[in-house]
């Protein structure tokens, strides 16, 4: 809990296929994968490197929000609070997914995703499309968000200046062997 766990590797060693394993989405090929007692399946939850999979494309911003909000019992002020902290306009909840710019929407993402206060968070590539400083903000943010609910972080990142500034531990994944 509150740990931020760096999964990196070269492209196809299998880095988004093992946090879909542990998040479940996908059955792993051998052993098992554990979770703690009582969770519910909403307390584990990912952050897309493709934010527009992570929206219906023909609902608003603001009604997709609205919905997890009441679905789940949260508090919007919560939910605007993050957003104000990562400099994202109320205005654009207002607008379909594919009208906001992807560095947007991947911070709408996010700050969706904190609101969960989820047990695990599977962080895959989650600013790659955000600017140097942007990055930089929305990682800080992610992690001080993370460490305050006790959420566990999995962030799989090629970027080594992130995984040194932020993660406790360093998981490295090889690329499998090809059979001759």
């Amino acid at each position: 809990a509150g740990e931020i766990v760096a999964v990196s590797g070269p492209s196809g060693a299998g880095k988004t296929t093992f946090g879909n394993i542990v998040l479940g989405l996908l059955p792993p090929d051998a052993g098992q994968v554990k979770r703690g007692a009582g969770l519910a399946r909403t307390a584990f939850q990912k952050i897309y490197q493709d934010p527009a999979a992570a929206f219906a494309p023909a609902i608003t911003l603001r009604q997709s929000l609205r919905d997890l909000v009441r679905l789940h019992g949260l508090d919007w002020q919560h939910l605007e609070d993050l957003l104000a902290r990562m400099r994202v306009s109320l205005a654009l909840l207002e607008r379909l997914p594919r009208q906001v710019s992807g560095g947007e929407l991947q911070r709408i993402a996010l700050a969706r995703v904190l609101l969960m206060r989820p047990a695990l968070i599977f962080a895959d590539e989650p600013t790659s499309r955000l600017d140097p400083l942007t990055q930089q903000e929305v990682m800080a943010l992610l992690v001080e968000q993370a460490r305050q609910a006790g959420s566990a972080v999995l962030l799989v990142t090629h970027d080594v200046d992130i995984v040194r500034c932020v993660a406790d531990r360093r998981l490295l994944l090889a690329q499998p062997e090809q059979p001759a």
